[in-house]
């Protein structure tokens, strides 16, 4: 999105990075981003310490803090791993003293690197995920939910989670449910093209990889059109010295998705802004 680089960023957002350390302030800072949504990690030096920071010459941060996945699942590297309802109640109040500004949970696995088409096994349940966000609820927080494949994008959306995020092997009918709940959907299309460079993937995972990007590029569009509120988000590990570009990547993405440049912009400043509650 050649375009981007001279737009008055002061208003785009990020609704999906992850931040390392403190250096992870000033990538936000070079790419001119004006607020993120850190989506946590379990091994991190930085705390957003009061869930929003928003200083005078800083980006907005709502962080997560440390993620919640099922024990014994997916998400160990994002952050604490929870099962009995006490212990989901338990981490929530820790998050939210901690400075939590939002809830991030797993909902799913991921791509499959090596069976094509597949979603990775993982994830809380639907009766979990209702009770997450309903304790989440009662700290005045949301919930953001890593969830691929229509079962667990539908049982996030139906729970109430404010946001899907990736929803890759999205379906029509988990968009549908997602537009009746007003369900947020932050896409994260580089995240799964970045996957697909990676040079020990066979050809065969290369090729799965590119065309589900291209189906994931026509179910944004479908989003689009169905009124499901969209957001861009990179799932960057920051600090990363690509970062600018990275996000401009994602806009791009938008655009193949055959969404014009000017409501791509919308996508990245409003959409991201109300994703975020700014």
């Amino acid at each position: 999105m050649e375009s981007s680089t001279h737009q008055d960023r002061s208003l785009f957002v990020d609704a999906h990075v992850h931040i390392k350390n403190s250096d992870g302030i000033a990538s936000i800072l070079s790419a001119g981003i004006a607020a993120v949504r850190d989506a946590g990690l379990s091994d991190r030096s930085w705390s957003a310490g009061g869930g929003r920071v928003q200083r005078p010459g800083f980006p907005v941060v709502i962080s997560a803090e440390r993620a919640l996945y099922k024990k014994n699942g997916y998400g160990s590297w994002l952050g604490t791993a929870v099962d009995q309802q006490d212990e989901i109640k338990s981490e929530i109040l820790k998050l939210k003293k901690a400075g939590a500004g939002i809830i991030k949970v797993i909902a799913s696995g991921l791509v499959s690197l090596s069976e094509p088409g597949r979603i990775t096994p993982g994830g809380f349940n639907r009766e979990e995920l209702f009770f997450i966000v309903r304790e989440a609820g009662k700290h005045g927080l949301f919930v953001m939910a890593h969830a691929n494949g229509e079962a667990a994008i539908v049982a996030a959306a139906e729970a109430g989670v404010r946001s899907v995020e990736h929803g890759f092997s999205m379906t029509g009918h988990a968009l549908d449910v997602m537009a009746k709940q007003g369900t947020f959907w932050t896409p994260t299309v580089g995240a799964l093209a970045r996957a697909a460079d990676v040079k020990t993937l066979s050809g065969e995972m290369k090729d799965s990889l590119s065309a589900q990007i291209q189906i994931h590029l026509t179910m944004i569009s479908r989003a689009r059109s169905m009124g499901v509120s969209l957001a861009i988000g990179t799932d960057c590990m920051l600090p990363d010295p690509a970062y600018r570009n990275i996000y401009d990547q994602e806009l791009s993405y938008f655009e193949q998705a055959g969404i014009d440049q000017e409501d791509v912009l919308m996508i990245a400043c409003k959409g991201g802004a109300r994703l975020l509650g700014i």
